[in-house]
């Protein structure tokens, strides 16, 4: 089965706890682009504490962002 998209809004703020880490890795990508192309200087991620895989996979995408 396949699930219709689900549309966040686009206002800075993404917190990744909603999110299964397999949708994250096309997630974060898209939205701070999405960020960017609004004008958004800062952007504020809320990937939690656990095992740190998500912070550390945040950080890389960061990284090869311009």
């Amino acid at each position: 089965m396949n699930a219709s998209p689900v549309r966040i809004p686009i206002e800075g703020v993404l917190d990744l706890h909603t999110f299964s880490p397999k949708d994250v890795k096309k997630l974060l990508p898209e939205y701070l682009t999405l960020c960017r192309d609004k004008g958004f200087n800062e952007v504020k991620i809320i990937h939690g504490k656990g095992s740190g895989s998500l912070k550390n996979y945040v950080r890389k995408q960061l990284e090869k962002m311009d």
